[in-house]
């Protein structure tokens, strides 16, 4: 009978863990529990002629812990453990009556099943007081306790379900000697705990609109009257590609303009110009930048930042020379730049 009442004890506590709570580390709790008893005694450690007339009763109790981690605390309480009754002679008294109440101290192991579940163990001892109504005596004694449990957590509340089995609860002086066994259910609240880390907000992301222009020297990215690319020159605009692709932006427009001075007739100036932006483009593209961002035009002449200042040279060389501002590839790209800070 014993051993079906503690298999279906501990069956009862591990179904109900199916939804347990993990004890959180640094935290202290205080709880209520309720119950059932039974007390049972073993032929030999009961005197002849003594045996039980009622060994079923209600507990109930206080109990208060600690976690140290999530696997390890400290519990004690103190509870009143039933009202039990015996039949037969002893020792020249007819028994009858006795409750048992006591103070219990015992290390929490808890086994976590994941963030929310677990299983706990019960390992100490309980203080047992027998009051026997025929001897109008009460005895104490220490008993060793061991236990499992299981708990389910509602906030800061905490609900348990925990089986405790405490051996010899009696010193046998009034001619019984029982074990105990406890079934009870618990309401506990928890208190304490490290603080929450702080919850991290992103912010919506913040546009930034970047738009640039960049000039380079015709003379430095091509030979005399080419559209090819020379090596400076391939590094010269790499290092353009570079910039518009570290700015990582959305949106992105580019466009590449070429330009000549006003030296050589108006068609010559405008094919070459537009041959050296395309030049430029598929030099950009090479660099891995996306083609459909890109746009490519020539302006030939047209379009000088010299202003009239080299009119009045008659020497060629000079003249060249002045007006090499205007040979140029001016590089003008615009896009959408993000920003995501947090508070």
């Amino acid at each position: 009978m014993k051993k079906t009442l503690i298999a279906l004890a501990v069956g009862s506590v591990v179904a109900f863990g199916s939804a347990a709570y993990a004890a959180e580390a640094e935290t202290g709790y205080v709880g209520v529990k309720t119950g059932w008893s039974h007390v049972e005694t073993p032929s030999r450690r009961t005197a002849p002629g003594v045996h039980h007339n009622s060994n079923n009763g209600w507990n109930y109790g206080i109990y208060g812990g600690y976690n140290f981690t999530s696997f390890l605390g400290l519990e004690a309480g103190y509870s009143y453990l039933g009202n039990f009754s015996n039949k037969g002679n002893y020792d020249g008294k007819k028994l009858g009556k006795y409750n048992l109440h006591g103070a219990e101290l015992a290390a929490i192991l808890a086994v976590p099943f994941n963030d929310t579940d677990d299983l706990f163990f019960k390992v100490g001892g309980l203080i047992a007081n027998n009051h026997d109504k025929a001897f109008d005596h009460t005895e104490t004694r220490a008993a060793p306790l061991v236990g499992i449990g299981t708990r389910i957590a509602f906030g800061d509340f905490i609900t348990r379900l925990e089986y405790n089995y405490a051996h010899k609860v009696t010193d046998g002086k009034y001619g019984y000697q029982p074990d105990l066994s406890t079934l009870n259910f618990g309401l506990e609240w928890k208190f304490g705990g490290a603080a929450p880390a702080p919850v991290v907000v992103p912010e919506a992301p913040k546009s930034v609109v970047v738009s640039k222009n960049i000039s380079l020297d015709s003379e430095a990215l091509f030979g005399f009257n080419s559209s090819k690319l020379s090596a400076d020159g391939k590094q010269s605009v790499a290092s353009v590609s570079k910039e518009i692709n570290d700015h990582n932006l959305k949106d992105v427009r580019i466009e590449v303009e070429g330009h000549t001075d006003r030296i050589g007739s108006e068609q010559y100036n405008l094919e070459l110009s537009k041959k050296r932006a395309r030049a430029v483009v598929e030099e950009f593209i090479a660099d891995g930048v996306d083609p459909s961002t890109i746009t490519a035009e020539g302006y030939g002449k047209s379009r000088p930042v010299t202003g009239d200042k080299c009119n009045g040279i008659k020497n060629r060389k000079a003249l060249v020379e002045c007006l090499a501002p205007d040979r140029r590839v001016e590089v003008k790209f615009t896009g959408v730049e993000e920003h995501v800070e947090t508070k």
